[in-house]
């Protein structure tokens, strides 16, 4: 018996790779989130994308909230089980009239999970349309084989090192159009990307990644993660500290780390030539 899902939305997931829309807050809840960000961020001085990554949680108990959401749990253990981590988060924003883009890219290019189990959520704060560069999914391209990237740098592209993949049949493209406070979901191994922002207001995702504990992390050791749900009988997962307050010093520091080893383990698969 499935918590909030479908069985059909349950069996889409598993053959598209991803699952829209997800009703998780109301508009007014959303707003609510809009302004909560754009006070971080003016007290950030900067973009939080920047800086806040991987982890990007951690520093942040209302950010927390989100991760921890119930209902949004709710969902995630009807994909994957009731044992549920947490290892990071992201944002994703494009300003009004923003001309930066995301790649096609697979998430698993970057990831080194074993097996490759990471579901992200993807939280969308404001209407995410055609128009403001929403989501897009090839479906099915999680199934294999492994998408074959090139790198591909350009000062507009959000992703790090211009991961794209190559010969994309963007013919099958699905836009995840979402409403503010909607969600959705996608699997890691999923060929995604998303255009650049042409509307009249910012595009801002925040995006969640759970995975069930027999997961592991296979490039760096001493990973860290938040339990949420469920039992962790496998042990492959530190945890991760709680905030206190916004900008817990703490947290920032250990956000800190875990970028580090992520970003030098990418790095390290550019340079080897990897491009699967």
């Amino acid at each position: 018996m499935h918590k909030v899902l479908t069985k059909e939305e349950v069996e889409g997931f598993h053959s598209n790779g991803y699952l829209f829309p997800f009703d998780l807050y109301t508009r007014e809840e959303a707003l609510a989130l809009q302004q909560r960000y754009a006070e971080t961020e003016a007290a950030a001085g900067d973009e939080l994308q920047k800086r806040y990554r991987v982890k990007a949680q951690l520093p942040f108990p209302w950010l927390c909230d989100i991760v921890q959401n119930p209902r949004l749990l709710d969902a995630v253990e009807d994909l994957i089980g009731p044992d549920i981590l947490c290892w990071g988060t992201s944002f994703f924003s494009k300003k009004a009239h923003d001309p930066r883009y995301v790649s096609w890219h697979t998430d698993s290019f970057y990831y080194g999970f074993d097996p490759p189990g990471t579901l992200s959520a993807w939280v969308s704060f404001n209407d995410s349309t055609i128009e403001s560069g929403c989501v897009q999914y090839i479906p099915g391209t999680h199934k294999g084989p492994l998408a074959v990237h090139a790198f591909r740098p350009h000062p507009n592209n959000l992703v790090g090192n211009g991961q794209t993949v190559v010969d994309v049949d963007e013919s099958k493209a699905v836009n995840a159009v979402l409403r503010a406070g909607q969600v959705v979901f996608h699997h890691e191994s999923i060929v995604h990307g998303s255009g650049p922002n042409n509307a009249d207001h910012p595009r801002i995702g925040f995006v969640i990644h759970y995975i069930a504990p027999n997961v592991r992390e296979t490039r760096f050791p001493d990973a860290t993660a938040m339990l949420l749900r469920g039992e962790d009988r496998y042990g492959y997962w530190g945890r991760d500290p709680a905030p206190k307050r916004d900008f817990d010093p703490d947290c920032i520091r250990a956000m800190d780390a875990s970028r580090a080893l992520f970003k030098a383990a990418a790095s390290r698969k550019a340079e080897a030539g990897i491009l699967s």
